[in-house]
């Protein structure tokens, strides 16, 4: 048993977020040499239940671990992490430097790691969360998947442009954007994040939100539509007890038949009044327009967002709702 900091994915939630990620995990000796690497961008470790399952998915990539680098060191004690996590927030880079099983400055570790075909990139806001975490990965079969996984702590968003830049740096400004094959992104606002990360995931990606309420997936569907983010819903899933495989949710942006209705009458009504009628309702319907705008605008700042999930007992055990969807090529990038 550990402690239980944040709410955990429990298995039958984790092994379907895994298999909806559409993780394609080659033994070594099966890899073509042109073969991109896998990388994994979770952001949200929480407890970290799901980052193990994420690692035992690639495990199978990963050539084995150097003999001296495979046994675990002795866990940690409790006023062990709590001192560990103090001193990784103020880490400037961010980056968990020495999480259990990661025997940084060990020559035979360190081309292991330059060498794995399969990355993890589990990141959280919380560096406690995040060293409770890589203790739950390498405390599990003495570390067997822990050194698939590279924990680090901060904003999303932030971590992606210095990776990006980090990336760039070392590749005389030659890198691509696009690093990640996957994204997992369990964060209470995870549409603010949209816009920044696309662009880092290949084409053919799979981007997943997962979230506890529904309205917070629309969230994400309203900003791609809006912002015309290269990114094609594939399903939306609810997790939860008893539901085998999810239950998909039909999740899409449409125009009521009236209001289509509505707009092609005033568009004939418009023809049939002559230029002059035209001038005027268009006038008219600036006048409305601007009303509705400095309406939105004075809400805005007081903007609530709806919660709606389902009414349960005092005991929650799981669930959620999952968003899926995959990256598409921009026209810009050509063929």
């Amino acid at each position: 048993m550990t402690a239980r900091r944040v709410t955990p994915i429990y298995p039958a939630d984790a092994n379907l977020i895994v298999s909806l990620l559409d993780i394609h995990a080659s033994i070594p000796s099966h890899i073509s040499p042109h073969h991109s690497r896998i990388e994994i961008l979770e952001a949200g470790t929480g407890h970290g239940a799901l980052t193990l399952h994420l690692a035992r998915a690639i495990h199978s990539t990963n050539p084995p671990l150097p003999v001296a680098a495979a046994a675990a060191p002795e866990q940690p004690s409790r006023g062990e992490e709590t001192s560990a996590a103090t001193m990784n927030s103020e880490n400037n880079s961010g980056v968990l430097e020495s999480p259990p099983t990661q025997l940084h400055g060990d020559p035979d570790l360190e081309r292991w790691r330059a060498s794995r075909r399969a990355i993890i990139h589990s990141l959280d806001i919380s560096a406690e969360n995040s060293t409770h975490a890589s203790q739950i990965v390498s405390g599990f079969r003495r570390g067997l998947y822990a050194g698939n996984v590279d924990f680090h702590v901060g904003d999303v968003s932030e971590w992606i442009s210095k990776e990006l830049e980090d990336r760039t740096k070392g590749s005389d400004g030659q890198q691509s954007e696009a690093f990640l094959s996957h994204i997992l992104l369990d964060l209470p606002a995870a549409q603010l994040h949209l816009e920044r990360i696309s662009s880092t995931l290949r084409v053919d990606g799979v981007l997943t939100v997962f979230n506890p309420s529904i309205t917070q997936i629309t969230a994400c569907v309203e900003v791609i539509r809006e912002k015309r983010l290269p990114l094609v819903l594939d399903r939306v899933v609810e997790l939860g007890p008893g539901m085998t495989g999810g239950r998909e949710w039909d999740v899409r942006a449409v125009r009521p038949r009236a209001v289509i209705k509505a707009q092609s009458d005033r568009a004939k009504t418009l023809d049939n009044a002559g230029e002059e009628g035209r001038l005027l309702a268009d006038v008219s319907g600036e006048k409305s327009r601007d009303e509705e705008q400095v309406q939105a605008l004075a809400t805005h700042g007081q903007r609530w967002e709806l919660v709606c999930r389902p009414k349960v007992g005092g005991r929650v055990f799981g669930g959620g709702f999952l968003g899926v969807w995959r990256r598409m090529r921009h026209r810009r990038e050509g063929k």
